[in-house]
Parts: structure tokens; C-alpha cells; sequence
């Protein structure tokens, strides 16, 4: 099996969990960057960005491999000013049932 994160030390292994978050932390230390934040908020970034840029909600649930879109929802509240009532990503919610 060829992994996409192979390890270094054993090729037919993947990484383990914490690699990359050890990497990052001495990333965030060397570069100096002090604000709090583990590799997960880069996942927070990632989806409230292509929210911002309009992409709906059901397409960043399947790219995030959400099951239910409820989980997706949780990035909603990242955009300033977006309410089911002023329109936005949020207006999609109506088509699935769902709500803020």
C-alpha cells in the first residue's frame, strides 16, 4: 500500500498522528509566532475561507468529509455578517432542513 504521508523510518507505514503537529508547533516556534492555535485551526481557515469565497456548504461538507451537514454548519458563524436573513453560504442551509 503506498501511503500519501508515508514515514521516513518505515516507507510502508503512514506518519504517525502527532507528526504533524510536532512540526507545526516548531514551525509556529521558530518562525516566532506566538498566537494560540494548534494545525486544526488551519482546517478552520481552510473552510471558513471557501465559505467566504461562496463556495455552498454541501460542496465544503463533502471536501471536508463531513457525513451530516450540521458539522459543516459549525463554520458559519466564522463569516462577519452572515445570517439565513442577509443571504451568503448560510442560504443553503433552508434547502437541507437544517439551522444555525
Amino acid at each position: 500500500m503506498l501511503w500519501l504521508f508515508p514515514s521516513d523510518l518505515l516507507p510502508d507505514r503512514h506518519l504517525h498522528i502527532t507528526t504533524p503537529q510536532k512540526v507545526y508547533h516548531t514551525a509556529k516556534t521558530t518562525s516566532g509566532i506566538e498566537k494560540c492555535g494548534g494545525i486544526h485551526a488551519l482546517r478552520h481557515a481552510y473552510a471558513t475561507h471557501q465559505l467566504e469565497r461562496g463556495l455552498p456548504i454541501h460542496e465544503l461538507q463533502r471536501l471536508l468529509g463531513h457525513s451530516d451537514v450540521r458539522s459543516t454548519q459549525r463554520y458559519l458563524h466564522w463569516l462577519p455578517g452572515v445570517t439565513p436573513q442577509n443571504g451568503g453560504p448560510a442560504d443553503l442551509i433552508a434547502s437541507f432542513g437544517g439551522a444555525l
